[in-house]
């Protein structure tokens, strides 16, 4: 294979890893900034779905037809990448591509139009993807970022709390996460006291947490990564804040923790789009613990990334099932209408690219493990 330095073919047979995906098989695609890294975001999706391909494959396959997972690192211009590869390995599917940006250059370079080939289950909810009239062939498997915001601050608004103040990225997430939080405070009677921006030096966080600790607010609501997201809280703890922290889902939780320690981490509120790795009250989640258990890294905690990968690559299965093959894959997903997964509905068809609605809140408790 011309990249096999570069790439990750995870043969999701029983075998294990295999050089190459036969011309049998049906193969889905990652492209993720370090893919092929244990631990990244992308990685982390890839993982969730293996736990699922690997059992279907180990049940018979789809259609007689093994799901071979091919995952490589992002370069530099992920249009001309995608192409190359899409020509290089005959995809059914794309999957867990990470952030908006990747998503919106190949819908307006017309990439997946042009192979017609789907994206599904890209990590991201942002509008600029779900709103997006010409991402026919996107399907994202999670909530939007609007339904978050809207489920966090109602929520929020239930004990009373009306004032907030939002760490935010500057890219398109983060940003995107900043106006919700202002246009749906302003609807409810809650106010936004401060937007604060995180700086792309780590070291800098502290005098920022400084800041919002000093500031009249009851709450914090994190719309930045895990690492931004663990010095903040550990700074802000230190310094005696009180406020109901809030990580968005870009906060993995379990990194999070793990960054922070859990004593500053106990009580941090995460918005989740997937349930709880933890939640086996949902019968995916006892169905993912199981399959994750036989066929993923027992030594890595499951986290939330995992999830929304499991949870994507059954869409993809039952969009191959509809579609009797890869032929017409965008179709078979695109019919889907009230899928339960096991506690998780699907619905596509509509005005948005998101098939899901699910949003779920859970917190960090004293041992630093994110549960219900």
């Amino acid at each position: 294979m011309g990249r096999s330095l570069k790439a990750l073919v995870v043969a999701l047979a029983l075998g294990g890893v295999a050089l190459q995906a036969s011309a049998e098989d049906l193969v889905v695609l990652q492209v993720a900034p370090g893919a092929t890294k244990e631990g990244s975001v992308g990685w982390q999706l890839q993982m969730g779905a293996k736990s699922w391909f690997d059992e279907v494959n180990v049940r018979g396959g789809v259609g007689g037809k093994q799901i071979k997972l091919v995952a490589v690192d992002e370069g530099n211009d992920i249009s001309a990448q995608t192409k190359s590869l899409i020509k290089e390995h005959q995809p059914a599917a794309l999957f867990g591509f990470v952030g908006a940006a990747p998503v919106v250059k190949l819908v307006a370079d017309k990439v997946l139009d042009t192979a017609q080939v789907p994206l599904v289950g890209a990590h991201t909810g942002a509008a600029v993807v779900a709103a997006d009239k010409n991402a026919s062939m996107v399907f994202l498997t999670r909530a939007t970022y609007a339904d978050e915001v809207d489920k966090v601050m109602k929520q929020l608004a239930t004990i009373g709390i009306r004032k907030f103040v939002v760490f935010h990225s500057e890219d398109q997430a983060g940003l995107e996460y900043r106006d919700l939080a202002k246009a749906v405070a302003a609807k409810q009677n809650q106010t936004v006291e401060a937007v604060i921006a995180q700086p792309k030096d780590l070291s800098k966080i502290a005098p920022l947490a400084d800041a919002v600790v000093a500031k009249e607010h009851q709450a914090v609501l994190l719309a930045v990564e895990a690492p931004a997201a663990a010095a903040f809280v550990k700074r802000y703890r230190e310094q005696g804040g009180s406020g109901q922290i809030v990580g968005m889902s870009t906060v993995e939780g379990v990194r999070l923790a793990e960054t922070a320690g859990p004593k500053a981490s106990r009580g941090v509120a995460l918005a989740q789009v997937a349930p709880n790795p933890r939640n086996e009250s949902y019968a995916v989640v006892r169905e993912f613990t199981t399959n994750y258990r036989k066929y993923g890294p027992y030594t890595e905690e499951p986290t939330q990334a995992m999830m929304e990968g499991y949870l994507a690559a059954k869409v993809i299965t039952e969009g191959l099932k509809r579609a009797g093959g890869k032929s017409g894959l965008a179709r078979g997903i695109g019919s889907i209408s009230g899928f339960d997964v096991g506690g998780v509905s699907f619905t596509y068809g509509g005005a948005s690219r998101s098939g899901s609605k699910y949003v779920e809140m859970s917190v960090i408790d004293k041992e630093g493990r994110v549960t219900r």
